[in-house]
């Protein structure tokens, strides 16, 4: 088995040179200016279905009831 060589700083200076952050692409859109395969901010769209509301009035969805608390079983004894 042979024995590796050393990387020197200059050779792993230069392998890391392409390892910045690029600018992202972007495209132009009716509203602006947004980020490819991104949802457009000013009006909640993506590839032409609305994601989110922005903006509207949102309705909530019904949330489950809750049943009404017991009285204590401490508090029975006691009046009793």
């Amino acid at each position: 088995m042979s024995v590796r060589m050393k990387l020197t700083h200059s050779k792993t200076a230069s392998r890391r040179a392409h390892h910045r952050a690029g600018v992202p692409a972007m495209v132009k859109t009716a509203s602006g200016v947004r980020r490819r395969h991104f949802m457009d901010p000013a009006t909640g769209m993506y590839r032409g279905k609305e994601i989110i509301a922005v903006g509207k009035d949102v309705v909530e969805t019904p949330t489950k009831k809750t049943a009404p608390k017991k009285k204590e079983a401490t508090k029975t004894k006691e009046t009793k």
